[in-house]
């Protein structure tokens, strides 16, 4: 059997693979942030038509009952 010989990395080439992990990490951040306030203004939106159809609604039933 052969044995491999282990990787050794050296300082600088650990550094550069823990930035790169680093921006891998901010970037998903960046997707989740972004996710949330795509859905949080859709919800916002969405609530607001409902309240103004809601609102025309009431007020068409309370001038044609008068």
């Amino acid at each position: 059997m052969s044995k491999r010989p282990k990787e050794v990395y050296t300082p600088e080439v650990a550094l550069i693979e823990a930035r790169i992990n680093d921006i891998k990490t901010r970037i998903q951040m960046i997707g989740e942030k972004g996710r949330f306030a795509a859905g949080f203004y859709s919800g916002f939106v969405k609530g607001f038509m409902l309240g103004i159809i809601a609102s025309i609604a009431l007020l068409t039933l309370i001038l044609l009952a008068i």
